[in-house]
């Protein structure tokens, strides 16, 4: 008895042992991480905004204190309309099962959500319809439902009423009349995991980023036509944006910690901008000038010039990482911090936070601005 006594210790004490190494490694290879994307990061976040906003500074921005933010919460099915002006919050139901990324018409008049759906696995979801929304009420005027194409995601207006929208289950980008309901047609990606999309300015030619693949696919929108899909950067890609013109399309890579400048045509890459961890989202102005990357990681919002492909600096006064999308007046950038729960205006010029919009309830998806009609 003693000896099995003797032996059972033995073992438990082994086992603790190996447990013990199992919980210390397991620390040294979080800590390995968290080093290596410290290292990853030309800027890691937060930065403080410093001094207090100044009269003058809001001026430059006007956009970011007049119109209306609009912001899905799928958790809570609903959407915020915050009254920049007046910093007045509504919420309204969303009418459809989980609103994630949403997206305002040029002249404020529709707002447009996507279903996403639940998740299905291998990159698929479930959603089968967009949700459109009158504004300033918020009030759903109309469902429409995208039938054989499922889990619709990224949103863009490519008019007033039209808008293209990634379907990542089927594997396309559909097009929709936002007044009739009507689905007007729908291009292929022929990739997997469509996830994020880019519209030329004259709305002939999109872009989509391919997650599972880290590919881009080159769609011509006009005739709803697949033109060609290229390897642009190794592991998954989430963030993409383009140039008006469509000649470059940039892409973040969290895998190669590196926003990769491609050729719109030939998909080579043309340039490569180090210093990220998660670049998972990004947006740019209507007039080409500026980009802004969204890093998790880094836990930063980073502005670069897009005709030198040079890093400027990250937006100060933002308490992390959030999406930016980037107003009409190509100066003005409406932030959404999502755990955080905070909407920010930014000045893209001076690289600072103008307004807050604190958020009450469950954790954001997206958040799009429009004008005052």
């Amino acid at each position: 008895m003693i000896r099995m006594r003797t032996l059972l210790l033995s073992t438990a004490a082994t086992l603790g042992t190996v447990a013990l190494l199992g919980a210390v490694a397991a620390r040294r290879e979080a800590a390995a991480g968290e080093k290596a994307a410290a290292a990853a990061c030309a800027v890691r976040g937060p930065t403080p905004l410093g001094r207090p906003v100044t009269a003058a500074e809001r001026a430059a921005v006007p956009n970011a204190f007049r119109g209306n933010v609009v912001v899905s919460v799928a958790w809570g099915d609903r959407l915020t309309i915050i009254d920049l002006a007046t910093d007045r919050q509504r919420n309204v139901a969303s009418g459809i099962d989980e609103p994630h990324e949403l997206a305002v018409s040029p002249d404020g008049r529709w707002a447009v959500a996507a279903d996403f759906g639940d998740y299905l696995g291998d990159y698929t979801f479930s959603g089968t319809e967009l949700g459109v929304y009158e504004l300033p009420s918020g009030r759903l005027v109309r469902r429409i439902g995208l039938g054989r194409y499922r889990g619709p995601h990224d949103v863009v207006f490519t008019a007033p009423t039209r808008v293209a929208v990634t379907t990542q289950t089927s594997r396309h980008v559909v097009e929709a009349d936002v007044v009739t309901g009507r689905v007007l047609g729908a291009t292929e990606t022929r990739a997997k995991g469509s996830h994020t999309l880019a519209v030329t300015a004259d709305a002939r030619l999109a872009f989509t980023a391919n997650q599972a693949e880290g590919t881009v696919s080159r769609l011509d929108l006009a005739n709803r036509r697949f033109l060609s899909k290229h390897v642009v950067g190794r592991g998954e890609t989430e963030g993409i944006a383009a140039t008006p013109d469509g000649r470059e399309v940039w892409m973040g890579f969290g895998g190669m910690d590196a926003v990769l400048v491609a050729d719109g045509r030939t998909g080579a890459v043309l340039a490569t901008l180090a210093g990220f961890d998660r670049p998972e989202r990004m947006a740019m102005s209507a007039d080409g000038r500026f980009a802004a990357i969204t890093d998790f990681g880094c836990e930063t919002v980073l502005v670069a010039d897009v005709r030198t492909r040079r890093v400027l600096g990250p937006i100060a006064g933002l308490e992390g990482a959030g999406v930016a999308k980037i107003l009409p007046d190509n100066r003005t950038a409406v932030i959404l911090l999502l755990d955080e729960r905070v909407v920010a205006m930014a000045d893209l010029v001076t690289r600072r936070v103008v307004a807050r919009h604190p958020l009450r309830g469950p954790r954001p998806d997206a958040a799009a601005w429009g004008p005052v009609r």
